[in-house]
């Protein structure tokens, strides 16, 4: 009986996880797409240091990276679907990308300002994908082979 609490208690865990993860990975876009907009529409905006300043979408990045990669684990634990593991890790290094360069001393040169959010934008539709395949997968309730296609 234990063992079937246990068993709800992960995928209850491993929901919410995922659910965070894509609202967290959501906000990203929301920030560097809206951001812009309200600056242009409202100028007297640009003091407010959480719209302008990137450390946002650094401390963003600080909740999507664990929350993102312990839901990927536990449900992978559960559906053993490699690809959906692969897609969202791959989601989760390209919307840390500008982060790190900007970690390496190359900031904006390599990117540009349109470019971070153009890759910000790509990361968080590949962590959100991920995070869908990876709720689906779970609901199914049996575990699969580990492979690169089964869905």
């Amino acid at each position: 009986m234990t063992s079937i609490t246990q068993r709800n208690a992960v995928t209850k865990t491993q929901a919410f996880s995922d659910k965070f993860a894509m609202i967290l990975s959501s906000l990203c876009v929301v920030h560097c797409l809206l951001t812009p907009l309200l600056l242009i529409a409202i100028p007297s905006l640009a003091g407010v240091a959480l719209l302008t300043d990137e450390s946002f979408h650094h401390l963003l990045l600080y909740f999507v990276v664990p929350v993102g990669f312990v839901a990927l684990l536990v449900g992978f634990m559960h559906h053993r679907t490699l690809w959906v593991v692969c897609f969202g890790l791959t989601g989760l290094i390209v919307l840390s990308s500008p982060l790190i360069l900007e970690m390496l001393g190359l900031g904006h040169e390599v990117l540009g300002e349109n470019g971070e959010t153009v890759v910000t934008v790509i990361g968080s539709l590949f962590v959100v994908a991920a995070h869908i395949a990876n709720l689906r997968l779970s609901k199914r309730g049996t575990p699969q082979e580990t492979s690169f296609t089964s869905v």
